[in-house]
């Protein structure tokens, strides 16, 4: 298994889950939907850290 492959492609995954959990809460307090965001920032973040 291609480890390197499989990581750019879950960083792909989660830009578009980004995107689709902005549209989906945009109704949600702003504290909740900030929350959200940091913990996708820091999944990104582990990710990133195992591509390179």
């Amino acid at each position: 298994m291609n480890y390197y492959a499989y990581i750019g492609r879950r960083i792909a995954d989660l830009s578009g889950l980004r995107f689709k959990i902005q549209k989906l809460f945009s109704f949600v307090n702003y504290s909740d939907f900030e929350r959200l965001q940091s913990l996708m920032g820091e999944m990104e973040q582990i990710l990133k850290k195992y591509e390179n």
